[in-house]
């Protein structure tokens, strides 16, 4: 499916407990006369582990959709494709998963700190979390094969050229427990193709969802196939003429939702 413009009330909710996904403002000027009492660190607790990396307005949808979906419990062990310094890893962590964070490392997006073990080791402290981080790409990450409850990727397969969009699907599929899912959300540019003819952006271009769920044999669970381009039955011109029904980023994106499910023994 599409995400909707209208964000459903729970979503809304989730995202004012965690300060998803900007996290919570500075203080404001009329309360610092007793905040420079608080070490800097809890100060910047206060605010989250949204705060730490900018994101598209898309993710007031896409972070809580995910954590719904997931239908998540203690202990499970789950992975984030491409998690960089993003919040939503620590969340998972939060509450109470085994949290892996695949990146192969870069610095992150207005933040200036790098996706590295040094940065995930502070964020970890900083909110009393045990995330992870494998700085490597999904095939040298050591996964062990059917050992992993859910995979996310929130909003990254459309920069992954396409061998790595392959070892994405290929081992997650291989690491999942049979009956796990695998989450994702996949900008749909209005920029790009087919909606112009220009065919990428800065940040990536419109994957071909059919072609991309080809090489494993998933289920797919959730996901509107006319809403998701590259099926038969997705249409350009009618997603354009709905548009209005859509949820559109800052950045004048929508977003695709998919589940998919391993096959259960």
């Amino acid at each position: 499916m599409i995400a909707p413009a209208i964000l459903p009330e729970d979503y809304r909710d989730w995202n004012c407990i965690h300060a998803a996904p900007y996290g919570r403002p500075p203080l404001r000027a009329s309360l610092m006369n007793w905040a420079w009492l608080l070490p800097t660190r809890v100060l910047n607790r206060r605010r989250g582990p949204f705060a730490i990396q900018k994101n598209n307005t898309t993710r007031e949808f896409e972070y809580p959709w995910a954590f719904a979906s997931a239908d998540l419990q203690p202990g499970m062990r789950v992975v984030e494709i491409g998690g960089s310094l993003s919040g939503f890893q620590f969340v998972l962590s939060q509450s109470g998963c085994k949290v892996i964070n695949i990146d192969p490392g870069m610095e992150a997006v207005g933040v200036g700190w790098p996706c590295d073990e040094s940065s995930i080791k502070k964020l970890n402290s900083l909110f009393r979390t045990d995330v992870e981080l494998r700085n490597t790409v999904i095939s040298r990450a050591g996964i062990p094969d059917a050992s992993i409850d859910r995979f996310f990727s929130i909003s990254v397969l459309e920069h992954l050229p396409e061998d790595d969009l392959n070892d994405v699907l290929i081992h997650a599929y291989r690491c999942l427990k049979p009956g796990g899912l695998f989450i994702m959300t996949v900008d749909l540019f209005l920029n790009l193709r087919p909606f112009t003819d220009r065919v990428a952006n800065e940040y990536g271009i419109n994957q071909d969802i059919s072609s991309f769920l080809r090489p494993a044999p998933f289920e797919l669970l959730k996901g509107k196939r006319s809403e998701l381009y590259g099926f038969d039955d997705f249409d350009f011109r009618r997603i354009l003429a709905n548009v209005e029904k859509f949820f559109i980023g800052s950045y004048p994106a929508l977003v695709q939702c998919v589940i998919l499910r391993k096959p259960a023994l």
